[in-house]
């Protein structure tokens, strides 16, 4: 499988107004049943698209950590950014998070993890940075019927059986696997004490 990063220099293409018909941020964190308190770390925030609805439904207590390896991404959010107090954003590589052990509930990776070149010890990672107990939340593309789709060609695209199996070689329990949107499923994990 070939992996390819998203092009910053594609970033509007992550801000037109069409894509909430069918990846609406609201409805997608909605989904996922996030709690007000939760230390969140997202990663490859991207420009935001769900930062700041994860910040809205962690208030007043909870925190983002948006998480980006490619710094133009990150320079946009915090453009963006202005008064959200609970966002905080962080360089990062594939496989290192500025995070401590166990320092967040829940980490929420969408559309990100078909881009990672070692998914496997990517997930070990995001296994570190969670406490015991701790959710993992992947968004991922489901498989499409036409190339018309929006979203990476499926020859790039992780079917939900496969990023099971990588979930669970890296230490978690999945709870649940569900569609999210007309293209996207969510898989919702627990890490194993």
């Amino acid at each position: 499988m070939q992996v390819r990063k998203f092009d910053p220099n594609h970033a509007q293409k992550l801000e037109t107004t069409d894509r909430l018909e069918w990846n609406n941020p609201a409805e997608i964190v909605a989904a996922c049943r996030i709690s007000s308190g939760d230390r969140v770390a997202e990663i490859g925030c991207g420009t935001g698209w769900f930062t700041f609805e994860l910040e809205r439904v962690t208030r007043p207590r909870g925190m983002v950590y948006a998480l980006d390896m490619q710094p133009a991404m990150l320079q946009i959010l915090r453009a963006k950014r202005d008064s959200w107090e609970r966002i905080l954003t962080l360089p990062c590589s594939e496989n290192e998070f500025e995070l401590d052990d166990g320092e967040v509930d829940l980490v929420f990776h969408a559309n990100t993890l078909h881009e990672c070149a070692d998914p496997e010890v990517h997930l070990k990672e995001v296994a570190r940075v969670l406490k015991p107990g701790g959710r993992l939340v992947v968004v991922e593309w489901l498989w499409c019927d036409e190339e018309s789709q929006p979203g990476p060609p499926n020859l790039e695209r992780l079917e939900s059986r496969t990023v099971q199996s990588m979930v669970e070689d890296a230490g978690f329990e999945v709870q649940e696997i569900y569609d999210v949107g007309p293209y996207h499923y969510a898989l919702q994990a627990t890490k194993k004490s």
